[in-house]
């Protein structure tokens, strides 16, 4: 009989899910193996945008600062832009159709910038998170989290290796794997984690992908050219529409991959979308279109890869089965607008990891893991949602450019009279147009979207208040120590040293108990609790400037904290490891605060005489 490996958990997919989690799980020191059954990671250059939330889980794991060396810098990526070409000499060629800020990145990333409640989204994107978002092309990220898996997890990394069959067993799961020399290995972990695009793990639970398909085609293009001289150096993504190309979906988008950024890029993206009917873009095509599209005949384009893929709206039917779990692609694919996919995926592994990592070492039962699917998949649904709207949202656009497919000579008249600047109809289409252009903030400046989640139910201990009221734009992040929601981000200062609040809880799994000089009992108690139920506690003590600072406590230098936190003079707040806020105190107490927390802790991981059995 075959040797049979055991391991603590197996990872199946070796993209930004699953790197991700193994970075995650190697801090919580918890064993695993990945298997990815390609030979390395991926060569297309997607998923490029990724989000605040995601750079804080980045800088909590020791990734962020390899991705921001290599990423796009603000000023770099910090507008879309509707344009006609970027070359020629005609009348209609190099106009520009209209403009969008993105992401708060117009005004760099200066980090002391006077606030304003009505005012600057820049400045709102800056306040509310430690990192700016960042720009970095899957085929450039991909690579920085494998280097960290790697290091991480020596040995344990493997490409080239398939999943050929796997059974969950009640205890565990039986997972038989084959390598590109037919070596077959098996294994039998505790837990069986599916990061695989959904194409081994789901299909064979018989999950289904619930959802519209088939929306559109898309053929991506990978190429080097030099478009020093034509591109704006601001530009993170650039539209295009012409009398020529029709209507604006047939036309094409295109983005700078680096690894140098704005003009200067080395490597480009076209997109371009076809109906669903179309046969597949050629590669001996794809040049000369590229070329058209942009009005430069003459320009040496080298071809990198091109790719035609399908773009949908599908949510998981469920995300657990047993002692499996899919994330990432696996569990929702749609639309690249938003830029929401590298980053549910991340966000995914960042809410398992911890769990995984408590029910393993018996610190909680498994009605822990359990509540990976309660919390997550409505932020899946959530994310599918917002893509999908903005996503359509680009046809009111294209409306509101105004081309017809097949209208050539109309469409000149149209752009003529457009771009003239003695015609009163021309002023009022391109003001209407910038207009229409200025609602897509609900997917450029979305910052509610990337902060502003709430899980509805799961490990937390809910207190009884409203979630605040949303905008219905997403544009404006409301921070919230309601539990259930992101702790909020505020600097503070400890021995000369900023800090961010989202960097209290650390790597390796603690909770942390954040409070004041008032809470002195409710620190007591944390930490007898946290002592007799082995779990990891960090004691947080945040002062208000010019009180003076005592030792183990943080400075509010600005009163940022004090205008967040929610509670008042001797409440507490307790972060769960993924800086989700899991309980809250409004005030101080003496009555009773050891179990108060005993329960807090209980219900958080499922440690209630009921739950005795699943531990």
């Amino acid at each position: 009989m075959a040797e049979i490996i055991d391991v603590s958990v197996l990872i199946v997919g070796g993209g930004s899910c699953g790197l991700s989690l193994s970075c995650f799980l190697s801090n919580l020191n918890v064993e695993h193996i990945l298997v990815e059954a390609h030979e390395g990671t991926s060569i297309l250059p997607k998923a490029h945008v990724i989000n605040q939330r995601t750079m804080e889980i980045f800088r909590q794991h020791g990734i962020a600062d390899a991705i921001v060396e290599q990423g796009t810098p603000p000023r770099q990526m910090s507008q879309i832009i509707w344009q006609t070409s970027l070359g020629g000499n005609g009348s209609l060629d190099r106009k520009i159709l209209g403009t969008h800020d993105t992401w708060g990145c117009k005004f760099g990333t200066e980090r002391y910038t006077t606030y304003q409640q009505d005012g600057c989204i820049n400045d709102m994107y800056r306040r509310d998170a430690p990192l700016m978002p960042s720009n970095l092309p899957l085929l450039r990220s991909e690579p920085i989290l494998r280097a960290i898996a790697e290091k991480r997890n020596p040995g344990k990394i493997f490409y080239s290796h398939k999943v050929t069959d796997f059974k969950d067993e009640g205890k565990h799961v039986i997972v038989h794997v084959e390598n590109k020399d037919g070596k077959k290995s098996t294994y039998r972990s505790r837990y069986l984690v599916g990061a695989d695009g959904g194409k081994t793990i789901g299909p064979k639970l018989g999950i289904e992908m619930e959802g519209p398909k088939q929306l559109r085609n898309v053929v991506s293009t990978h190429f080097k050219a030099d478009l020093s001289q034509y591109w704006d150096d601001r530009t993170c993504i650039a539209h295009f529409a012409n009398p020529e190309g029709g209507a604006l979906f047939r036309s094409g988008s295109m983005l700078p991959l680096g690894p140098t950024w704005g003009r200067h890029s080395e490597e480009w993206q076209m997109h371009f979308s076809q109906g669903v009917n179309d046969p597949p873009l050629a590669r001996e095509d794809a040049a000369s279109r590229i070329r058209a599209l942009l009005k430069l005949p003459d320009l040496d384009v080298e071809l990198l890869t091109i790719s035609n893929w399908v773009q949908e709206r599908v949510l998981a039917s469920r995300y657990q089965q047993g002692r499996i779990f899919i994330g990432g692609d696996a569990a929702h694919r749609h639309p690249p607008t938003t830029g929401l996919g590298l980053n549910t995926a991340v966000q995914d592994a960042h809410n398992l990891a911890w769990k995984l990592s408590y029910v393993l070492t018996g610190k909680a039962s498994t009605k822990l893991v359990n509540t990976y699917e309660l919390e997550r998949r409505p932020i899946g649904k959530r994310n599918c949602d917002w893509a999908f709207f903005t996503w359509k949202r680009h046809a009111i656009i294209g409306a509101a450019i105004g081309l017809q497919p097949d209208q050539i000579e109309a469409n000149k008249m149209h752009f003529t009279s457009m771009f003239d600047e003695s015609s009163e109809i021309g002023q009022a289409t391109r003001a209407s147009l910038q207009h229409v252009i200025d609602g897509q903030v609900v997917e450029f400046g979305s910052h509610d979207m990337d902060l502003g989640f709430i899980y509805p139910e799961g490990a937390f201990v809910p207190d009884g208040t409203d979630s605040p009221s949303s905008d219905p734009t997403r544009q404006k992040y409301t921070p919230t120590t309601r539990p259930g929601h992101r702790l909020p981000h505020a600097w503070l200062e400890r021995n000369g040293i900023s800090y961010s609040t989202t960097d209290l809880v650390g790597p390796e799994g603690d909770f942390a108990l954040i409070t004041d000089r008032q809470g002195t009992s409710w620190i007591e108690a944390a930490r007898k609790v946290a002592k007799a139920k082995g779990v990891g506690l960090r004691v947080i003590q945040i002062t208000e400037p010019y009180r003076g600072v005592e030792k183990d406590e943080y400075l509010d230098p600005d009163a940022h904290w004090a205008e967040v936190k929610g509670i008042g003079n001797g409440g507490a707040i307790l972060v769960r490891p993924d800086n989700i806020i899991a309980w809250r105190s409004i005030q101080r107490t003496e009555n009773g605060p050891h179990e108060t927390l005993s329960n807090v802790f209980d219900t958080i991981l499922g440690l209630h005489p009921m739950a005795n059995g699943d531990h």
